[in-house]
C-alpha cells in the first residue's frame, strides 16, 4: 500500500484556512505546523508569514504547547520528566518554555505517579526484581534519585 500523499496547495488563502484547523484541533508546537506546511508544499517565504500570523492570531504558542504535552503525558501516560523533556526537545520547543511546561505538574501528583508504577510489581522478592522495577521506572522517564527515594519509602512502609 503506498503512503498517504498530501494534496499540494499554490493557494495562500486555502493554506492558511488548513493551517488554522490543524492548530484548533489541538495545540501545536511550531516544528510539527512547519512540517505540515513543508507537506502542503507552501514556499518558505509563504509558510513564514503564515507562522507569523498563527503566532500573532494565538493558534500556535510554543508555551502552551509544552504545559499541554508535560500535562498530557504525564496524566494519561505516566512519564517522568526526563522522558517529557526528551519529547519537548524532539519536537525543537525552546528551554524556557519545557521549564513552564514542567511546571504544570504538581510535584505531590508526580510522586504518587511514581509510587504507583512501583507498587504495581511490590514487594520484591530479591535484588533482581527490585533492580527490574527500578528500571522500568527509568524507561518512564523518572531519574535515578527518585527511583531510590520511593522504592527506600516503600520499604519504610511494608515495615
Amino acid at each position: 500500500m503506498a503512503p498517504f500523499k498530501r494534496e499540494k496547495i499554490h493557494d495562500l488563502d486555502t493554506a492558511r484556512l488548513q493551517v488554522r484547523k490543524y492548530c484548533a484541533y489541538q495545540d501545536r508546537c511550531q516544528s510539527e505546523v512547519e512540517q505540515r506546511l513543508r507537506d502542503m508544499g507552501l514556499q518558505v517565504a509563504a509558510a513564514e508569514t503564515l507562522l507569523g500570523e498563527l503566532i500573532e492570531e494565538g493558534f500556535l504558542s510554543e508555551e502552551r504547547f509544552a504545559r499541554a504535552y508535560a500535562r498530557g503525558k504525564h496524566r494519561a501516560k505516566g512519564w517522568g520528566r526526563v522522558k517529557i523533556i526528551q519529547g519537548l526537545k524532539a519536537k525543537r520547543v525552546p528551554e524556557a518554555c519545557i521549564r513552564l511546561g514542567l511546571s504544570e505538574i504538581p510535584e505531590e501528583e508526580y510522586r504518587k505517579s511514581l509510587h504507583s508504577l512501583l507498587t504495581k510489581s511490590w514487594p520484591w522478592p530479591d535484588r533482581a526484581a527490585a533492580y527490574a522495577a527500578s528500571q522500568a521506572a527509568q524507561r518512564r522517564g523518572f531519574t535515578w534519585d527518585e527511583i531510590q527515594e520511593a522504592q527506600r519509602a516503600l520499604e519504610a512502609e511494608g515495615e
